[in-house]
């Protein structure tokens, strides 16, 4: 109950933090979009994961709020040119894929991020994070599942409750 308050606290903060998560909160990945107009933030408490987008200093057009165990977390597999991670969000027939990625070579280190919606299963939009405005800490999010109960299994990229 006491974590529920907490969050539900975060959830109260001015409509000009839209724009970064609460101080009481990891942020999983936060960048602007639009030139600098609009906001993406993945944020968590440990216990729950909120996702906020909408336009700088005003109430996001967007915002959900899921426990850790309710989203879908796909860590980097180990192989390719860049090392990526992404986190899905449901709501409704809407699925919300908000991803950070790098790329391993030294010249092209630019971290990028974004968000693709998808409407039963069709993708049908998507966002990318302005150069430079790309914060992550994406993995973070493997302990948390972890303390949750479940387990990862990188030989069927799967999550499972663990036994």
């Amino acid at each position: 109950m006491r974590i529920h308050l907490i969050f539900a606290f975060a959830l109260c903060v001015p409509a000009s933090a839209v724009a970064d998560c609460a101080p009481n909160m990891t942020t999983l990945v936060s960048c602007t979009t639009g030139k600098g107009a609009k906001a993406l933030d993945l944020c968590t408490d440990g216990a729950s994961v909120l996702y906020r987008f909408g336009k700088v200093g005003r109430s996001p057009d967007l915002e959900l709020v899921r426990t850790v165990r309710q989203v879908g977390y796909t860590p980097w597999p180990g192989i390719g040119s860049a090392i990526w991670e992404a986190v899905t969000l449901d709501n409704g027939a809407y699925t919300y894929e908000v991803s950070s990625a790098v790329d391993r070579t030294p010249k092209d280190a630019q971290v990028r991020g974004g968000v693709e919606v998808f409407q039963s299963g069709q993708h049908i939009a998507s966002v990318q994070c302005d150069a430079g405005s790309v914060v992550t800490n994406i993995d973070a999010l493997y302990a948390m599942r972890e303390a949750a109960g479940l387990c990862y299994d990188p030989a069927s990229f799967a999550w499972d409750d663990c036994k």
